[in-house]
């Protein structure tokens, strides 16, 4: 029969001349149907235990008081993992303790913050330790109250999903279930059961070096940067200020039995800065410098914004000598800097320029690559081949006609490089660009450092493997290129990395600041994320023993790729 006049056929001469069409059809609709109402049924079962386990970890805190400090301890699912320290002056935040979507949180309650200002002082170390050992103390206790609060929020959800399919049937008429009992009793076991599983996950995922990788928010954060600034930098209540520095004290304290534990010695601080695009910041950047002892800086580019030597005023290069005088800044060209800008960067005062930029004849750019020895680390970089304003794919702003042209640049470059040549840090402006270079150069290369993205890189990618990779934010949060562009600015972002004796990079402190001069509202939380520092502590990698990285070492003369010397291995 054609397909017209079976549409047009009435459902009994349908019945009787397809049968076997007809009671397919019935018996696909009853198994979509068993399928929608399972789905729904198990969607109810999970939802209402986790919403119920939620709440009641929320609405129920464990509370105790270590040290003269109540405190409560909530937990939270889905929303915030990790372990956190939560105070009216910022958090500190341990994000990665184990796989599972829940956290831990303790806030102090009702502090008195003269109160603990006088127990803090004047001995802080021993302060510090009754902390440490009344929180040990109470772990057994607040694990015992995590998984009794969730069991009993599974509990009341499977009841409250129970009841609302009870509610249902009835209003549907159906018969009740002769064994309705022993079901939810095997529903019950069912949700032990995953509970079980799930702690045995968290258990198995548990992440022993979970100390390693912290978050400071807010005054904490500003405090750690330059505490001798602190007023300066926030227009705070004077109270606050008067026990500012025994909480940040036990702050610090904190961290360095951390740092103690996990670190080696430390040589010396490298800082990595990026994308200044003419903001004048400098004076921030040497704020930073000083607070953290840094010995050298690798500045990654985009310097200017037109490639122009008149843009780079006297003001702004006088902020670069300040630092540069006492502290050297190895730096190459990011696609906003022209020839005209390597040289006017070339002739400050301790300012190494690492690569070279040429422009051709057919309006193209040429880059070479070039290395130096600086406190004992070989530091090699190549600049970015594109300049702002230049015709064709030189002057793109488009990345996938630019990463081809990165990647040729990069693949002449270390086309120069020996086999036999390493590299402790090579640099480029460009993340595709280093990308590059560590896949031409493998095991070669131990870091990369790049910027062009105004915005770092997450933690968990910077040491996925034996390479560690750092791509820097805007340090001028973003300067003029944002203002040329109408771009709301980005935070000031920057790291600095610890290098032990053994030539090691051992520690990366990452820090984002939003514009200190932009309007905030009143009250403790309008600041809290203000200032952010993260902390990670770097994986070791496989160097030979008798490495040594000593800032007496100093800066070496820049030689090109083709004259890569092998440090000793």
């Amino acid at each position: 029969m054609p397909d017209d006049e079976i549409a047009a056929e009435s459902p009994t001469g349908m019945a009787e001349r397809h049968p076997e069409l007809v009671a397919n059809t019935k018996r696909a609709g009853h198994y979509a149907n068993l399928i929608t109402h399972g789905l729904l049924r198990w969607a109810l079962r999970i939802a209402f235990p986790l919403i119920c386990a939620n709440a009641l970890l929320r609405a129920l805190p464990y509370k105790a008081s270590i040290a003269g400090v109540p405190f409560r301890v909530q937990a939270t699912l889905i929303t915030q993992r990790g372990f956190s320290a939560e105070t009216t002056f910022g958090n500190w935040e341990f994000p990665h303790v184990d796989g599972l979507p829940f956290g831990v949180h303790v806030s102090p309650e009702n502090v008195d913050l003269l109160r603990l200002s006088r127990n803090a002082n004047p001995d802080l170390s021993s302060y510090v330790e009754q902390l440490k050992s009344g929180f040990a103390d109470q772990l057994t206790w607040i694990v015992l109250w995590l998984l009794g609060v969730a069991l009993l929020g599974v509990v009341l959800g499977l009841l409250m999903s129970a009841g609302l399919n009870m509610a249902i049937g009835y209003l549907r008429n159906l018969d009740r279930r002769p064994d309705e009992l022993r079901i939810r009793v095997r529903q019950l076991g069912i949700a032990t059961l995953a509970v079980v599983l799930v702690a045995g996950y968290g258990f198995f995922t548990f992440n022993d070096g979970w100390t390693k990788q912290s978050r400071l928010t807010g005054t904490l954060g500003a405090a750690q940067l330059f505490p001798s600034e602190l007023s300066q930098f926030y227009n705070r209540q004077s109270k606050v200020y008067d026990v500012l520095g025994s909480v940040v004290g036990i702050q610090s304290a904190l961290q360095a039995r951390i740092d103690a534990q996990n670190t080696p010695d430390t040589a010396y601080n490298i800082m990595f800065i990026s994308d200044l695009h003419l903001a004048a910041v400098y004076p921030l950047v040497q704020q930073y410098v000083n607070s953290f002892d840094v010995k050298l800086i690798i500045n990654t580019g985009d310097e200017s914004e037109f490639g122009s030597a008149a843009e780079m005023t006297p003001n702004y290069l006088a902020g670069i000598s300040e630092i540069t005088k006492n502290v050297p800044m190895l730096w190459m060209a990011g696609n906003h800097d022209s020839p005209d800008t390597i040289r006017v960067m070339s002739r400050i005062k301790g300012v190494t320029v690492l690569g070279g930029k040429q422009r051709q004849s057919d309006g193209s750019y040429a880059v070479t690559g070039s290395w130096v020895r600086a406190l004992g680390l070989t530091v090699g970089a190549v600049p970015d081949p594109r300049v702002y304003g230049a015709t064709g794919v030189y002057g793109s702003a488009v990345d996938s006609d630019t990463d081809k042209l990165e990647r040729d640049s990069m693949d002449a470059a270390a086309a120069k490089v020996g086999k036999n040549s390493y590299f402790d840090i090579m640099a480029s402006h460009e993340p595709a660009a280093t990308g590059e270079l560590t896949k031409k150069l493998p095991g070669q290369i131990r870091q990369t450092n790049a910027g062009h993205t105004h915005s770092q890189n997450k933690t968990g990618d910077i040491q996925r493997n034996k390479v560690i990779d750092l791509v820097e934010g805007s340090t001028g949060a973003g300067g003029l290129d944002n203002i040329n562009r109408g771009v709301d600015p980005p935070p000031i972002e920057f790291s600095i990395e610890s290098v032990s004796s053994t030539c090691q990079f051992t520690k990366l402190l990452r820090f984002q600041l939003a514009d200190p001069a932009a309007p905030v509202a009143s009250g403790p939380a309008a600041v809290r994320d203000d200032v952010t520092v993260s902390t990670v502590y770097l994986k070791p990698q496989q160097i030979p023993d008798d490495r040594k990285c000593e800032i007496a070492d100093g800066i070496s003369q820049t030689l090109a790729f083709d004259v890569v010397t092998v440090p000793t291995r």
